[in-house]
């Protein structure tokens, strides 16, 4: 878990070359290989650069720890941490007379996930440092980060420094870093049959009681012989997918009682086939509309289906277009449910504001009209916002706690879907208020004209991380991204392999990382990267102090509006931020100026 941990004064009684001693095994544990020239290179200029700062310490109580592995999460590891009175300093030393953004945001991603991910740092001021080693004199604020040279860290550190500790360094070393996991390892959790970590963050938007309350509902349904549509809503990243495969994990523990999460979102599907090598877990919901609606072969032998984006079904419309079948997909979706023998329930998970797809306008509405012509005697569970569609067709319970209105993605950014919406709705102004809480929680939101920049951000702020994952993503209808190198075409975007782009760490040629590719709001809906860089296009426009209406070949009734949708879903994919590239062409020009005037910091 580190390579040196001890008090201070015990580390400054060390020679240079015992300490090294100390630091090789336990690095060659934790990474699995002996460090390299550069690695022993960085320590020797940690040591030479910092010992009489380490040594002004030692007159206080601290404890200091070198090279800190933050479990699971691909090898991250903070340089140096001291422990002192009720301070964790978090340092991160560059060797390197100047500094970027990107070295900024690191060592602030550092502190911010210590903080809220590490139990026993809950109760400790986090402070970040960034120490260029090569540079001398100074220091100062970047937000909440200090960039200090070494020989300026007494001056600014030792005014912090106690001779008491809140908390022990064993005490510490035993605390628990539980970071978020991805939606993908956390299906991988699942299908391991494992019960996902404890989640501090997930608990407290009410995951947890979420899936009991659905777990009960289930059992009552079982017990009473009931068909029950279920309906959980949710804002974008708020963990409504989480919490489906959670509910599916939990109800498939009984051979007769065995469950499915289908999804409409076939690059979702693909995501997680992959990643899970299995095909078992999670499954397509237009194959099993088709299976066993269109077709009618058999019975399904789920009484459990979850389904994610109910409020994106297929219309009468479109499903005549594709199948020539006069009927929705929910028409559908409740015949199939009333075959399966005795009882069933439905769960459906209710995005907010997404749809993007021709033929998904019809919302969650359609769902009344399929119970309207049911032919047995259904039940909706649903958050009391949903109570006024179903309540003259059949009985309604209301629970609110199905009702996930806290963006877990964006780690401490639980405003950011607040944000974009705002933004799309022309609401400057509270837009400008909401993002300085987002930026003061560690959520970096960047905009640039220059799209090199934006690359080497992300390659800088992820480099040698294995788990974290950044890429290229669009809007299918920018189609003035092709003249600046970034293929959008339905050609090329369709034939994409989703399932190793969002899977395959950076060095695999098929990965997001490499950063050569694009993927468009119809392969990232319901998925994540750790930084996306949205590349803008032409489709949606601010002049004249508003949104301009889309005007572009569209069969959708309302054309505009799916364009706002796909922005809201391309703006909301980041779990530690996004970086907004704004080409070089005149006619975004004020969509740039808007962006940065609604808070977007330029990189």
């Amino acid at each position: 878990m580190f390579c040196y941990a001890g008090h201070i004064s015990d580390f400054i009684k060390m020679t240079k070359e015992e300490w090294h001693k100390t630091m090789w095994d336990p690095y060659i544990v934790m990474v699995g290989e002996a460090p390299s020239k550069e690695q022993v290179e960085a320590w020797d200029d940690c040591y030479e650069k910092s010992i009489s700062f380490f040594k002004a310490c030692s007159k206080y109580d601290c404890d200091i720890i070198f090279e800190y592995l933050m479990p699971r999460e691909g090898g991250r590891r903070p340089d140096v941490l001291l422990i002192t009175g009720k301070y964790l300093f978090v340092f991160e030393y560059k060797m390197k007379d100047r500094f970027s953004q990107a070295d900024i945001d690191q060592v602030s991603a550092y502190a911010r996930d210590l903080k809220h991910y590490h139990s026993a740092s809950h109760d400790l001021e986090v402070i970040p440092i960034l120490v260029p080693t090569k540079a001398n004199g100074k220091y100062r604020m970047y937000n909440e980060v200090y960039a200090c040279t070494p020989d300026k860290l007494e001056e600014l550190i030792l005014p912090f420094l106690s001779y008491s500790r809140k908390i022990d360094l064993e005490t510490w070393l035993a605390g628990e870093y539980r970071p978020l996991p991805s939606l993908v390892s956390a299906a991988q959790t699942i299908y391991n049959n494992e019960d996902l970590p404890y989640i501090r963050k997930a608990n407290s938007v009410g995951i947890p009681q979420a899936v009991e309350t659905l777990l009960a509902i289930t059992k009552q349904a079982k017990e009473n012989g009931q068909r029950v549509l279920a309906l959980v809503t949710g804002v974008p990243g708020s963990g409504k997918t989480l919490l489906g495969l959670d509910f599916v994990h939990k109800t498939s523990n009984s051979s007769e009682q065995n469950s499915l999460y289908l999804s409409g979102n076939g690059p979702l599907v693909e995501v997680l086939q992959y990643a899970l090598r299995s095909k078992t877990f999670v499954g397509s919901l237009r194959n099993y509309i088709k299976e066993y609606g269109i077709l009618q072969r058999g019975v399904p032998k789920e009484h459990i289906i979850v389904f994610d984006e109910v409020q994106r079904a297929w219309d009468k419309r479109q499903v005549f277009e594709k199948h020539s079948v006069n009927k929705s997909e929910p028409d559908l979706i409740i015949e199939i449910a009333e075959k399966i023998p005795d009882w069933s329930v439905m769960l459906g998970l209710v995005g907010e504001g997404q749809e993007i797809h021709n033929g998904e306008e019809a919302g969650i509405v359609q769902w009344r009209d399929a119970l309207k012509t049911a032919k047995k005697q259904w039940v909706v569970v649903c958050p009391s916002k949903l109570e006024n569609i179903f309540k003259d067709i059949c009985e309604v319970k209301t629970f609110d706690k199905l009702d996930l209105n806290v963006s877990l993605r964006s780690h401490l950014a639980d405003d950011v879907s607040n944000w974009v919406a705002n933004l799309l709705d022309e609401n400057i102004e509270e837009a400008i208020n909401i993002s300085k809480v987002i930026h003061e929680q560690g959520f970096n939101m960047y905009v640039t004209r220059n799209f090199i920049r934006a690359k080497n951000y992300c390659r800088k702020r992820y480099e040698n991380n294995s788990m974290k994952r950044y890429g290229l993503i669009c809007s299918s209808k920018a189609n003035i991204l092709r003249k600046y190198g970034i293929d959008n075409s339905y050609k090329t975007t369709s034939s994409l392999m989703v399932g190793p782009w969002y899977n395959e760490p950076i060095g695999n040629i098929n990965s997001c990382c490499q950063l050569d590719k694009v993927v468009t709001e119809f392969s990232c809906q319901g998925l994540e990267l750790d930084m996306p860089i949205v590349c803008w296009g032409e489709d949606l426009i601010w002049t004249h102090g508003a949104w301009k209406k889309y005007a572009g070949k569209s069969k959708c009734k309302d054309p505009h509006q799916i364009r706002l949708n796909s922005y809201r879903v391309l703006l909301t994919r980041g779990r530690d931020g996004f970086i907004v590239y704004i080409p070089e062409d005149r006619i975004l020009d004020e969509t740039l100026e808007v962006l940065k005037l609604a808070g977007l910091r330029e990189l």
